[in-house]
């Protein structure tokens, strides 16, 4: 849709904070469903610090696997095609909110502080690298992957701290394509994905041990100055000698930028305190998705993806000056994980673990890439040009 640029007075701000998968989604759902008499006067601005979309499901799997890594870094310039209104991508982070402004990091072509009428915080949580990047910008981003992918090939041992989905799956994917190599991974807890059904725990365990990945767990480890050659103490007492260990734990929820204003509905794990409205009690007209809200305990997209549609009626309701009557009723849970090259394995079970877990192994050659196309066709990215 073609729309004249208007001045920031002209228009009231919808503000999504965060474009990794739910924040992207309700963007584009809002921007794409905006009805003709409320998009005279309202804007989308999506806030994300990243040059790119974070396909943050292909990390560890790009963490070892050459040649693939630029596709985990997706342009957004095509998200809002199919907007009804103006709909806008600014490329910062947000510092504070208050009841009226975001303040950003730097300077945009809209300024450094924003006026807010929705605020929409998908947020998510902050990862440490490999999980996430250290880095802002697509070329910095494949460069940091490559430059692992190299310290790993060349180093003989590895160790993996922290048994959660990104630990098993670098580690399982280590020994899957470097088979000589010496892996071991170490967890605090007494199973590996301690979160999930304990079904999982014990073929992920299984597909450990027929790779040879070393399993430590129950014990915690002290971690040296240097990410390698070093040596790694165990709790249990025991010495681990390697060239080189990656730290896949300390997940942290990323609800800082609201904390001053709503302090009152952050959690004790830093999960924002949300109606199933998705909006936060004493702030109707913000809105927490995905990660960051506290209506999951166990955090993934998919069953989370439903919260997309009722943040996109709440925010037309409330436009409307109506009562927002959406619900996110969603119990259910679940993860697809890869244990090297040549399995998956897709777990479904209940947030409170009420009822026995669905689990479903698959064993094939697989994609070495995970499909990432479907990711550049979802996001209308040209994949003629995985570099763009």
């Amino acid at each position: 849709m073609n729309q004249a640029v208007c001045t920031m007075a002209e228009k009231l701000n919808i503000i999504i904070v965060g474009a990794s998968y739910l924040g992207s989604k309700v963007a584009r759902a809002l921007a794409k469903s905006m009805p003709q008499d409320l998009a005279v006067n309202h804007r989308i601005l999506l806030i994300e610090r990243n040059s790119h979309f974070s396909h943050l499901f292909t990390f560890p799997r790009f963490v070892v696997v050459p040649n693939h890594e630029h596709k985990a870094f997706i342009p957004m310039s095509k998200l809002f095609n199919e907007a009804q209104c103006n709909a806008q991508i600014i490329t910062a982070s947000v510092e504070t909110v208050n009841e009226s402004e975001i303040v950003l990091d730097r300077d945009t072509p809209f300024g450094r502080r924003l006026p807010w009428h929705i605020l929409v915080m998908a947020t998510g949580s902050r990862l440490s690298p490999p999980a996430n990047m250290p880095t802002s910008t697509k070329v910095d981003s494949v460069q940091y992957l490559k430059n692992l992918q190299e310290r790993i090939r060349t180093a003989k041992s590895i160790a993996l701290v922290g048994g959660g989905a990104v630990g098993v799956q670098i580690s399982t994917d280590i020994k899957s394509y470097y088979s000589d190599k010496e892996v071991h991974l170490i967890h605090s807890r007494d199973r590996l994905m301690s979160r999930f059904d304990a079904s999982l725990g014990d073929i992920v365990l299984q597909t450990c041990k027929e790779l040879g990945i070393h399993v430590h767990l129950g014990t915690r480890a002290k971690l040296p100055d240097t990410d390698g050659p070093c040596t790694i103490e165990l709790q249990s007492g025991e010495i681990i000698s390697v060239d080189l260990y990656l730290k896949c734990t300390g997940q942290v929820i990323n609800s800082e930028p609201i904390r001053e204003l709503a302090k009152e509905s952050i959690n004790s794990d830093g999960t924002i305190h949300v109606l199933r409205t998705l909006q936060v009690e004493k702030h109707p007209r913000i809105f927490a998705v995905g990660d960051v809200n506290d209506l999951l305990h166990i955090k993934s997209v998919r069953p989370a993806i439903g919260q997309v549609e009722v943040a996109q009626k709440n925010i037309i309701s409330l436009l409307r000056g109506q009562t927002p009557e959406a619900t996110f009723e969603n119990n259910a849970a679940g993860i697809h994980l890869t244990l090297g090259l040549k399995r998956d394995v897709y777990c479904k079970q209940t947030q409170d673990g009420s009822s026995p877990a669905d689990i479903e192994v698959e064993d094939d050659e697989g994609l070495e890439d995970m499909g990432v196309e479907f990711m550049w066709n979802d996001l209308g990215a040209d994949k003629n040009d995985f570099w763009a």
